[in-house]
């Protein structure tokens, strides 16, 4: 994983955006993060890359092995969320370019050409009630 201090001024603002970014589409924009997360596959692989975005979260147990949030049962909305879409991906690929994230993502064109069953599966695997996410 790549240290803060080695980033150059355009991955640090790219990073910086995506902060602002999550916090936006996480707080008022609820209608694309279910699509987002509807398309979205896998499981996070723990890797403690997206806890490092701009600034190492202090509540990161580095010491365990994966890397583990110690407070993962209240973790913040934004965090519950992570990665909301493809742009998050590459954010945390600025980081860490060599691991891999767990998740992936059905292109958007695809998701929405699959039939009417295809679509309705993939948002009933969400688990909207532990993402808390804000009402239309």
């Amino acid at each position: 994983m790549r240290k803060p201090s080695r980033l150059t001024f355009q991955e640090r603002a790219t990073l910086g955006w995506g902060k602002v970014r999550r916090f936006y589409l996480a707080h008022f924009r609820p209608a694309y993060v279910r699509e987002s997360l509807a398309r979205r596959v896998g499981n996070c692989d723990r890797t403690g890359a997206c806890c490092n975005l701009m600034f190492t979260c202090p509540l990161l147990d580095r010491r365990s092995q994966p890397v583990r949030c110690t407070i993962h049962e209240f973790k913040p909305k934004v965090c519950r969320l992570f990665p909301i879409d493809e742009r998050d991906l590459r954010d945390r690929d600025i980081l860490s370019p060599d691991v891999p994230c767990g998740f992936s993502f059905i292109p958007r064109e695809e998701f929405l050409g699959q039939d009417r069953a295809a679509v309705r599966a993939a948002a009933g695997r969400l688990r909207v009630d532990s993402i808390d996410l804000p009402r239309d």
